[in-house]
Order: structure tokens, then sequence, then C-alpha cells
């Protein structure tokens, strides 16, 4: 099941945040009256003996209550930082998700961690094992990260595009005769991509 949802409508980007793995947590009422209810004993209580044993549940109750607290801003917070993430890699590859493959621009981590103002290692944490779900299909949101090649005219691209370029012209060769690796870096310098023959091999 995809993490985000990204649709282009009416000329801006809808994002998503799937739910369905998130359930609302919120803290037990019951226990909730409880505390509340030995916190008003506490003051009117003159038995020594239940008022010790009540402060124990009350200070057990309380323990909880802060851990669920924590748990759930954590929750919240992570959800909003995945949010942040998502929001700057559409800011970055917006031609991506408006046309799709073949319009992918070069992006490190340091891009995105620029953008929401957060450290590299957070939204290398973030990316890891998630998935969107755009117009042309799913995709791991690392797919979005990729260094840049240079073209003819002086384009930064994706080096993914480049590969996926290098693909189409293996497939349609002439399986009998393979190109060679200079064949192939002079077909995608045909294409505007001037890469060397040994960048072509790697």
């Amino acid at each position: 099941t995809p993490d985000f949802t990204v649709r282009y409508v009416d000329g801006e980007f809808v994002i998503t945040l799937n739910g369905r793995n998130a359930p609302d947590l919120h803290i037990s009422k019951q226990y909730r009256k409880m505390l509340e209810k030995l916190k008003a004993e506490k003051k009117s209580d003159d038995n020594d003996k239940k008022a010790e044993v009540d402060e124990e549940t009350r200070q057990f109750l309380k323990s909880k209550f802060d851990s669920a607290r924590w748990f759930i801003n954590s929750i919240n917070q992570r959800r909003h930082t995945m949010s942040l993430v998502m929001d700057a890699i559409v800011q970055l590859q917006k031609d991506f998700f408006k046309y799709g493959e073949g319009h992918l621009k070069p992006m490190i981590l340091k891009d995105v961690a620029e953008i929401i103002e957060m450290d590299i290692s957070t939204v290398s944490r973030v990316v890891n094992g998630k998935y969107v779900q755009t117009e042309w299909g799913v995709y791991e949101l690392k797919y979005f990260f990729s260094e840049g090649l240079e073209t003819v005219d002086g384009e930064e691209v994706s080096n993914k595009e480049v590969k996926a370029e290098l693909q189409r012209i293996v497939d349609d060769e002439d399986k009998t005769d393979p190109m060679s690796d200079q064949d192939l870096a002079d077909a995608l310098e045909e294409k505007g991509f001037k890469i060397a023959r040994r960048t072509v091999s790697k």
C-alpha cells in the first residue's frame, strides 16, 4: 500500500498521506477519569495508608499517561515530517509528477534536507521503504534521487533518464550484431547525451 498519493488537479498538486496504517490514537477516557478521581481523593483523604496506595497508583497512571502522550506526539511528528519530505520531492520533481518518466531531474538527499531544514539522515530514514502512488504508477521514494549528467546543451538530467534511454537503444539493436560501447556512446550523443565510452560500459 503506497504511503502517499500525488495527483495533479486543476493546475495544483494534491498530496495525500495514507492514514490506513496509522489509526487515530488517543488516551482512554476510562483511565483519564481514574487519574482525575485519584487527584481529587488525594486532596481530601485523611487515611495515610490508603493515601499512600492511591499515590502509588496515581504515579503509575501518570507515568503511563506521559509515555502515551510522548508516543502519540512522536507518531504525529513523524507523519508531519513525512509530509514535508513528500512536499519537497514534488516541488523538486514537479515535471515528473506532471508528465511522467523522461522528466526526472537530478536530486540528492541534501536538496530535500535544505528545503525542509532538517538533517540529511532524517530525510534518508523517511524515504527508506516508502512508496508513492502517482498518475504513472507506484514508485519508491528512493527512485526520485539520482546524480546528474550534463547534456550537449548544458542541461542537467538524471542519470536514471540516461540509463532508460540506453536501455531503449539496446532493446532496439540488432541482436545478431550488437552495438559496441562506442556505438552506444555515439547513439546517446545523437540524442543529446555526451557520455564517455567508459561511462556507457559502467
